[in-house]
């Protein structure tokens, strides 16, 4: 153990087998411990065994060689550890404070006051991530065409993180094992390289599919709350972690539009014929009674979108001709949402607004989805609901590299073996409908587990270089 700080201790077994190099297996045993978690916690123990059949090494794929140089099926089960909260959390820790607490009538001067820094947990123990990977590896037409594909399943168990208390507990929270998180997806990646005369091109394109689904909570309602005053000040909690839904989903109210005369107003009513609030009046949002109780309140908040892509891509190009030669990578992300405010709307009315405060509302048929603007917060800004959310979809250019190999000039030159000189972008184009300044959005709060929501922070920059390669 390190003295005077955490410590981890590993043992690693392994055992591998080869036959013929048509069947392959190997096993793992790792034990782990750690001092970030008590006495008789420490210690966790993760197996993993994978095998692989290489199907072109048997005698029965002899006529199939001609079109496939090699194919290889393979198994995988295996567990990983996770102990990364901070050291001797568990235990109860104290924490100083100056000027510290006053006592009795004449509050004298304090001094340093020591109290509880954190509800301590002594049970809290390694996080266990469980995967089942299921694959196959292809090269095809003289090793031109390569296939890799790939089917998983991985659970996340003992879930470690920060548990949301009562400000009443007068500490921090502790941390705890949360629950259980099971994703599933698969993978594919296809590559072409081959050469026409001194062209060489290549590509390679990937995708990915995963389902994210919460399937414990280790409490009583199956429910973890987000933190609130995030979207805006006085606002409601926006992520929320629950049993059957993806982690950090947007929780909150649907609309069905702005309410644009007062004809419309009339008639939003509840189903006892009277107004669903005294003061409703046009350019209102109308919001949806999922339960038809004639109130909108806590009970008809719904999943509004997910800050998590159901689909992932990407696509590199390799172009080389006669020193010439271009390489361009590009990404995307499809099926996720953002919650955008770039609006703090319980401060002063002074603050300034984006360009898009031009959509509002400000008469019959001008907006559907921004509402009025009023000089002080209410219910239209301060209820979560479905007219902060945005679609996310993109494709990003992230890097074009252009540039020229000068070796077979250089040649005859002994001293220098290669110089290349390129220009290269990272972060040249974004296509997406979004229109903030971002839509892969880097944002973090108090909720290490919640992300897709977008306050107007420093969005990913572009970066133009040039440079030149040498070797002696």
């Amino acid at each position: 153990w390190a003295a005077g700080g955490g410590g981890l201790m590993s043992y690693l077994a392994r055992a591998q087998y080869n036959y013929l190099e048509k069947y392959l297996l190997a096993v793992t045993m790792r034990a782990d411990g750690s001092s970030n978690f008590a006495e008789g916690h420490r210690w966790g123990y993760f197996p993993s065994v994978s095998a692989g059949w290489v199907i072109t090494s048997e005698d029965f794929m002899g006529g199939a060689t001609d079109i496939i140089d090699f194919a290889k099926l393979r198994a995988s089960w295996g567990q990983n550890g996770n102990q990364s909260i901070p050291n001797f959390i568990y235990s109860s820790q104290i924490a100083y404070v100056f000027p510290g607490y006053f006592f009795g009538d004449t509050k004298p001067v304090s001094g340093t006051t020591a109290y509880p820094e954190r509800v301590p947990n002594p049970d809290v123990t390694w996080e266990t991530s469980e995967q089942l990977n299921i694959g196959l590896d292809a090269r095809m037409l003289d090793a031109r065409l390569g296939v890799n594909l790939d089917w998983y399943k991985k659970t996340t168990k003992d879930w470690l993180l920060e548990a949301p208390v009562l400000g009443t507990s007068g500490a921090a929270a502790p941390y705890i094992n949360g629950g259980d998180i099971e994703n599933t997806g698969f993978e594919i990646a296809l590559n072409w390289n081959d050469r026409v005369s001194d062209f060489n091109y290549g590509v390679t394109l990937s995708g990915a599919y995963n389902k994210n689904e919460v399937t414990r909570i280790a409490n009583t309602d199956g429910i973890i709350h987000g933190p609130s005053h995030v979207l805006s000040q006085g606002t409601a909690a926006v992520s929320r972690v629950e049993v059957g839904y993806p982690i950090g989903f947007f929780y909150g109210y649907e609309t069905d539009g702005i309410l644009q005369n007062q004809d419309e107003v009339d008639a939003w009513v509840t189903p006892d014929g009277n107004p669903y609030f005294n003061d409703q009046r046009p350019g209102d949002v109308r919001f949806v009674d999922q339960n038809q109780d004639g109130l909108i309140n806590e009970d008809d908040k719904v999943m509004l979108g997910n800050p998590n892509p159901d689909f992932e891509m990407g696509m590199q190009i390799n172009l080389d001709y006669k020193g010439v030669y271009l390489n361009t990578t590009l990404t995307g992300k499809f099926g996720m949402q953002v919650m955008q405010s770039y609006r703090s709307f319980a401060d002063q009315f002074t603050q300034n607004y984006t360009s898009g405060v031009f959509e509002r509302w400000h008469g019959e048929g001008t907006s559907t989805k921004m509402p009025r603007l009023t000089y002080g917060s209410n219910r239209n800004q301060q209820f979560i609901s479905d007219i902060y959310m945005h679609d996310a979809d993109y494709v990003r250019i992230s890097n074009l590299t252009i540039g020229y190999d000068f070796s077979k000039m250089l040649s005859e030159f002994r001293t220098i073996s290669n110089l290349k000189v390129y220009a290269a972008v990272n972060n040249l184009y974004t296509f997406t409908k979004y229109d903030g300044m971002d839509p892969e959005v880097r944002f973090g709060h108090d909720a290490s587990w919640a992300s897709g929501i977008d306050l107007g922070l420093y969005p990913l920059p572009r970066t133009v270089m040039f440079g030149a390669s040498i070797a002696f």
